[in-house]
């Protein structure tokens, strides 16, 4: 049977996109765990730009965010982190 890591890699290199997410999955799911840095202008114009771009070439991207609950955003992806709870 199939544990829910077994799939993940932790800080994967996106080589058709020369980024670095915090998790990736073998299902093309890209995890970014966004801080307080994600907040500031040039951060956010990079990160929607690198996140399109994923978008485009068929990865699923997940923003987890440091100023939103954190149970209250796995709850929003069951089909990805299952009934995973802090």
């Amino acid at each position: 049977q199939r544990k829910a890591g077994d799939d993940w890699k932790k800080d994967a290199f996106l080589v058709k996109v020369s980024w670095l997410s915090d998790f990736f999955s073998a299902h093309n799911i890209c995890v970014f765990c966004d801080g307080a840095v994600h907040d500031e202008p040039e951060q956010r114009a990079r990160d929607a730009a690198v996140r399109r771009q994923l978008r485009g070439q068929g990865y699923r991207v997940i923003v987890i965010r440091y100023d939103q609950d954190l149970d209250e955003q796995i709850r929003q992806y069951p089909e990805v982190f299952g009934g995973a709870q802090r």
